[in-house]
Order: C-alpha cells, then sequence, then structure tokens
C-alpha cells in the first residue's frame, strides 16, 4: 500500500508540472500560427490552474 502511494505521488509531481508545461508550449505553437482562439484559450488556462494547484500544495507544507 505504501508503495503504490509513493508512486503516485511521483507520478502526479511529475505529470502535472510536465503536462502543463506541454499544454502551455501548444497553446503558444497555435497562437503563433493561427492566433488567439477558444482551444489556445482553454488550454492555457488549464496551464495556469496545475500551476496554481501545485503553489497552494508547497504553501500547506510551509515550504
Amino acid at each position: 500500500m505504501l508503495a503504490s502511494s509513493i508512486r503516485r505521488w511521483v507520478l502526479l509531481s511529475v505529470a502535472v508540472p510536465v503536462g502543463a508545461a506541454v499544454a502551455r508550449k501548444v497553446a503558444r505553437s497555435i497562437e503563433a500560427r493561427r492566433g488567439p482562439s477558444a482551444v489556445t484559450k482553454g488550454l492555457t488556462k488549464a496551464a495556469d490552474a496545475a500551476q496554481r494547484s501545485k503553489r497552494k500544495n508547497r504553501g500547506r507544507t510551509g515550504r
């Protein structure tokens, strides 16, 4: 049970920031080619939300 908790923690601590970075990069590349759209705004908002949740968790641990 402890191993599954550690696996989940590692996955989330790596996957969420990487996913946010990928979403932001895709949004910027689409915007550069086609201009702003609902898709690029959605991708940017998703990346912002992922970063906000990461910052909130840091505040709770005191780091």
